[in-house]
């Protein structure tokens, strides 16, 4: 009589050994050599960001009627939002863009019909690049200039 072997539904113990060998070597190649997650369009995707920030803090000034001023803070890399006789001021991140001491606007206060009363130039980078936005003076206007 020929006996019969049983059958097991688990994984031998080489298996196991070549499924987290296989693992193990895929998770240090990864780490080794990273995949490129920023192309560089992501800096469009930044400077977007910002500007729909600028763009909501005009509409609010309009909406409320009343000034919103925007202080660019470059040592802490924030931006503080201070409405017209409102509490609390809200303090924006601004990573991972980085406020150059290079520019020569500090803050910029939109009245109540969304006009800016300063002009100047907000020095920003991402990683290594560098863009810059040029605020005119009155009807919030601003260009952008990459470099």
């Amino acid at each position: 009589m020929v006996k019969q072997l049983r059958h097991r539904s688990g994984f031998t113990l080489i298996e196991m050994l070549i499924v987290l060998s296989i693992i193990s070597l895929t998770l240090f190649l990864m780490m080794a050599h990273p995949a490129k997650l920023y192309t560089p369009q992501n800096i469009d995707d930044q400077i977007k960001l910002f500007t729909s920030k600028l763009d909501y803090y005009q509409a609010l000034a309009i909406k409320k009627k009343k000034t919103v001023l925007i202080v660019f803070r470059p040592g802490s890399n924030t931006i503080r939002v201070a409405i017209q006789n409102e509490k609390g001021d809200a303090i924006i991140s601004l990573v991972p863009l980085r406020l150059e001491p290079s520019s020569n606007i500090d803050h910029i206060a939109f009245n109540a019909n969304g006009e800016i009363m300063k002009f100047g130039r907000l020095n920003l980078k991402y990683r290594e690049q560098h863009f810059s936005i040029i605020f005119h003076i009155e009807q919030g206007r601003y260009r952008i200039i990459k470099q």
